[in-house]
Order: C-alpha cells, then sequence, then structure tokens
C-alpha cells in the first residue's frame, strides 16, 4: 500500500460528507491508497453519515471519545501506507493531491507539504497561502505545522509512536511531532502548488482553546530549547504572540 488517508473526526457531520468526497473522488494517479476514518465518539450524526456503502478502499472505526492525539494515533496504527496524511474532518484535499503528491516522492525527505487555500464555513475561498521552501528554522518559528496536507513518511510516525498523549487535544499535536523529526534530522519538502482547503469556522479549535494553545506551545518551545514562543506570517491562522 503506498498511501494512507487517515480522516479524524468529532462531531463534525455539517462538514463530514464534503471531506470524505474530497478523499474519495481524488483524480486518477498511480498510488494505491486506502481513506482510514475514525469517529472520535461524536454525539451528532456522523454515525449515521458513516453508515453508508463507501468503496472497497474505505474503512470506517468507531472509538470513545479520546481526544485527537489518541483518535489520530489509532488510524495511523491501522494504516498500511508507506505514506500518511491526516485529515481533519472540517478540511478537504483538493482533486489532484494524490497525483501532485507523487510526482514529489522521494526517497530523501521525510515529510512533504503543499501550499493551500482557506475556507470559510460554507467552502468559500478566503485566501491561497503559498508556503516558502524547506528551512528548518522557518518551521521552528511557525509556532504551527498544518496537519492537513501534510504528507509524512509512515516509519517516521511508527519510529515516535504517533502523536503524544500526555496532552489530549493540544491543538498542537502535529506541530510537536514536526519538531520531533525535524531534531532527527529529516528532511522535508515543499509542492508548490495549492492541494487542500483548510477550514475557518467559529468551531475550530485553535479559537475555542486560543489561550491554552499559546501556552502549549510555549511549553514545546522549552522543551526544545527554541527559546521564547513566536510565529511568522506562514502560521496556519494568523496567530500572533
Amino acid at each position: 500500500m503506498d498511501l494512507s488517508i487517515v480522516v479524524t473526526t468529532f462531531n463534525y457531520e455539517l462538514y463530514l460528507e464534503e471531506c470524505l468526497a474530497s478523499c474519495i473522488e481524488q483524480d486518477v494517479c498511480g498510488l494505491d491508497y486506502e481513506i482510514i476514518i475514525i469517529d472520535d465518539g461524536s454525539t451528532d450524526n456522523t454515525s449515521k453519515i458513516l453508515s453508508q456503502s463507501f468503496p472497497p478502499n474505505v474503512r470506517v472505526y468507531s472509538i470513545k471519545n479520546s481526544g485527537i492525539e489518541q483518535a489520530s494515533n489509532y488510524g495511523f496504527l491501522n494504516s498500511n501506507g508507506d505514506y500518511i496524511v491526516r485529515v481533519d474532518a472540517d478540511d478537504i484535499l483538493l482533486p489532484g493531491y494524490l497525483a501532485s503528491m507523487e510526482e514529489h516522492l522521494t526517497e530523501n525527505h521525510g515529510f512533504f507539504y503543499p501550499n493551500y487555500q482557506v475556507i470559510n464555513q460554507s467552502g468559500n475561498l478566503i485566501r491561497e497561502i503559498e508556503l516558502p521552501e524547506f528551512d528548518r528554522k522557518e518551521i521552528q518559528h511557525r509556532g504551527d505545522f498544518l496537519a492537513t496536507g501534510t504528507l509524512v513518511k509512515s516509519e517516521l510516525i511508527k519510529r515516535l509512536n504517533g502523536y503524544r498523549t500526555d496532552i489530549r487535544s493540544s491543538g498542537l499535536e502535529n506541530y510537536d511531532f514536526i519538531l520531533k523529526i525535524l531534531k532527527l534530522g529529516v528532511i522535508g519538502r515543499h509542492v508548490p502548488e495549492i492541494l487542500f482547503g483548510y477550514r475557518r469556522h467559529g468551531g475550530n479549535m485553535s479559537d475555542l482553546k486560543k489561550k491554552q494553545i499559546i501556552q502549549n506551545g510555549k511549553d514545546l518551545f522549552m522543551e526544545n530549547g527554541l527559546g521564547r514562543f513566536q510565529t511568522n506570517e506562514f502560521h496556519p491562522y494568523g496567530l500572533k504572540v
């Protein structure tokens, strides 16, 4: 199996179907891929949405509500791909995501990150974000690193046992992971195409837990010897500290 798409969802009935359609209806490519959906104990109509018939490369799991880190790790554990991309259920992959990523995969890089668009609750375009070429210090100082759209070698995820779980729904689980693989000397690769949609809406955890996320960022910087927690112009939701 070349690639696994891990979709994590908790009470995202408003966006889940669009997200899943974006993962399933990808342009034709040479990658053999699967879609792993983890329902993290949703209490809305998510279970009804996930009871429909899906293509054979889609698998659905339902677990007791455990937080984004544990739910993601459960998806990673049940994935078979050489590469893994995690997709939050309120976000979307653009149709050419897999085909474009396939063209940029190399053994010399441990993760791959494309440009993206920010969309609103209705899916309308807010702006487009063009990210810079790989630079270790820029990533460290971004203050966050998007999970959606970031393709990672599964070997690295297994080596680090996925996301840390001592803090539940930290809001920076993927940033923490990226910082760890950078410390291993892993090199990332920028893919200069807009390949996913990052949705901003009133229910984003980044809005609901802003103060706690900033504190988590300060703790991460201290743990990694990075000095004072800071962000730059490429922070995914424009957080300024």
